[in-house]
């Protein structure tokens, strides 16, 4: 199975520095169970060449900066804080951020994916913060 969901926070910010704190406020973490950052470097130019270092927040922002400077596409791993779940965030830009949720992924029933649960820890929690949110969508596709 595979799910994703689907963003438009255009409405909130135009920057993608502000959508990840939001993510951060709402519980989810920059940093994986190790304490690194999972991310796509500078210069990636859609290889999808996954970084995992040990860097600091201001850091991961300043990379973020440059690659919206450079129209490059962002790629950070968020993780929920206190849990083991996580979701791939990438996106140009604010209208259009894919969260594919594939990082140990909360099921029912064995394989299907918990949408409840994700719509709970992200969707809601934007909303209880007064996000208005101008679309979102979640897909799960069968193997």
């Amino acid at each position: 199975m595979e799910a994703l969901m689907t963003l438009n926070c255009s409405n909130y910010s135009e920057n993608m520095a502000d959508i990840l704190k939001l993510f951060q406020q709402i519980g989810w973490e920059i940093y994986n169970p190790q304490r690194k950052v999972e991310y796509l470097p500078i210069g990636d130019d859609d290889q999808y060449d996954w970084r995992c270092e040990e860097i600091s927040e201001a850091k991961l922002y300043d990379v973020i900066s440059e690659k919206i400077a450079k129209k490059e596409q962002i790629g950070v791993n968020l993780f929920y804080s206190n849990g083991t779940e996580g979701i791939s965030l990438m996106a140009y830009n604010t209208s259009q951020i894919m969260l594919s949720i594939t990082i140990n992924r909360k099921t029912v029933k064995g394989k299907y994916t918990d949408m409840a649960w994700y719509l709970e820890n992200i969707i809601y929690m934007f909303l209880n913060i007064d996000v208005r949110l101008l679309s979102y969508k979640i897909e799960e596709y069968e193997d």
